[in-house]
């Protein structure tokens, strides 16, 4: 069964750019740019891994984070937090995120951590 990335972010060039870098990986790819669309999907899709903004409009990544770590049925997804927030770090893993990554990155970093992260479930 192949493995399942949800992205999130409002900004749909990053969105897109994110989708076409993921897609070298085996995994279906699953895109959303309203943050508040996104626990529904979320509970629809039943990802691996969820990457997301921190900052977007209507619902930050912030506050998805934690309503996502209050359901069990996510308990075993990995959340990666992308953010050009200068406390971005702190403010995501504060949140439940299991990793942070500063934007701008490497696209190769982003690829390694979720070779990694699908690989064995963590990083």
């Amino acid at each position: 069964m192949s493995k399942k990335i949800f992205l999130c972010d409002d900004n749909i060039p990053i969105l897109e750019t994110l989708e076409m870098v993921l897609s070298m990986t085996d995994a279906n790819i699953i895109s959303e740019s309203k943050s508040s669309e996104a626990l529904g999907r979320l509970s629809e899709e039943n990802p691996d891994l969820f990457i997301c903004d921190l900052w977007m409009p209507e619902l930050s990544g912030e506050d998805l984070i934690k309503q996502i770590r209050t359901h069990r049925e996510f308990d075993n997804m990995y959340i990666l937090c992308i953010s050009a927030s200068y406390e971005g770090k702190e403010i995501a893993l504060k949140a439940g995120a299991d990793y942070f990554l500063p934007k701008p990155f490497e696209m190769n970093e982003l690829l390694s951590i979720v070779n990694n992260v699908l690989a064995s479930g963590r990083l």
